[in-house]
């Protein structure tokens, strides 16, 4: 199943629990086996109780979530999912407070997601895309009024217009 097929319903299949989200979490970061992040050495021991890892060689304690935009959140991975999925589905965004009540988490929570996921799609450091890619614009923004002519509207159509560009990238490797 590639990303353009994953709908709502599959979603939750997929990634309705903990543990599943976690899973894939390990599964995507660290496809050669867990690795710590401070010294990458392999020897690591789990802390099944707690979904943490041991690092045998620096004794650094840490989870799939770090250094990742899940790091020091106590939110569920389940509702970071969803929350990811709603907001790059939003053809025309989704508001923090829409977030709040689709997840039943305090606005200042739904803040904290909708700014840790803006921020992440917005982050140029990550490589550059290869295989499919589709992309598309649109100008968002309101109508100027007072021109006579619709040649003089036309010319200035844009003037009050911010660009909006979007990108989808289509993978083999989600299934």
């Amino acid at each position: 199943m590639s990303v353009a097929e994953i709908d709502l319903p599959r979603l939750i299949e997929r990634f309705g629990s903990e543990d599943k989200c976690h899973a894939y979490l390990e599964e995507i970061r660290w496809p050669e086996g867990v690795e710590c992040p401070r010294c990458q050495s392999k020897k690591i021991s789990r802390i099944t109780k707690r979904r943490q890892f041991d690092c045998d060689g620096c004794r650094y304690q840490f989870s799939v979530r770090v250094g990742t935009i899940f790091q020091d959140s106590k939110l569920p991975l389940w509702k970071w999912f969803l929350a990811v999925y709603m907001m790059g589905e939003s053809k025309k965004g989704i508001s923090a407070n829409q977030l709040s009540r689709m997840l039943g988490v305090s606005y200042k929570t739904a803040w904290f997601l909708c700014h840790r996921i803006r921020s992440t799609m917005t982050d140029e450091t990550g490589e550059l895309l290869r295989g499919v890619v589709e992309a598309d614009e649109t100008y968002v923004g309101g109508k100027l009024s007072g021109f006579s002519s619709r040649k003089d509207s036309a010319a200035h159509r844009r003037d009050n217009k911010t660009v909006v560009f979007g990108i989808v990238y289509l993978t083999q490797g989600i299934a």
